[in-house]
């Protein structure tokens, strides 16, 4: 996708890819508990902890970067990860979509419009069929995301006390199969 603006209440960002650059920005993002635990991983510990993490994200095709122009920095991450299905095989024409965004961006609709580009991005440009994703029912901000980008809830899944991520929680489950234009 390279470098595209997206404008949101009178703010500009930029979906681009991941750079080393990045590295101390990424770490604001993925050391904040309340990201880490919303997002399914364990905090970070360290910038050098980051830095392996960021190395792995730039690996990916179809992770990007949100920076907001005003200030040049990294304030979150939207993109589109390898679906895979039941018996670990990938799913043709199908991905999970990725999001998290510094606290301190929280509620000013920055996520929904970077939601909302890689949506097309994955309908118009991958040729996508079908993007899914998830949240925890106790995120309703991440919910009120999905629902504006036109994803439909179509399961939901209480997590053991003894899961690695969301323990004891219920996991709501999304899917969206057309672009709400």
């Amino acid at each position: 996708m390279g470098m595209v603006t997206v404008t949101t209440r009178n703010e500009q960002l930029e979906l681009r890819p991941f750079t080393l650059a990045d590295t101390e920005d990424y770490y604001d993002l993925v050391r904040d508990p309340s990201i880490a635990a919303s997002a399914g991983f364990t905090p970070a510990h360290s910038l050098v902890e980051s830095e392996f993490l960021l190395k792995q994200q730039a690996k990916l095709p179809q992770i990007f970067a949100i920076e907001l122009t005003a200030i040049h920095r990294v304030i979150g991450s939207v993109g589109l990860y390898e679906r895979m299905r039941n018996m670990g095989e990938p799913a043709t024409l199908e991905m999970d979509l990725g999001y998290m965004l510094n606290a301190r961006y929280w509620g000013r609709g920055i996520m929904t419009a970077a939601v909302a580009r890689i949506l097309r991005y994955g309908f118009e440009t991958l040729h996508l069929r079908r993007i899914t994703a998830s949240c925890l029912a106790n995120n309703p901000a991440s919910k009120r995301i999905l629902e504006h980008a036109n994803f439909r809830q179509y399961d939901a899944v209480r997590h053991p006390d003894y899961a690695p991520f969301g323990a004891g929680q219920t996991e709501l489950f999304f899917d969206c199969v057309e672009l709400n234009l």
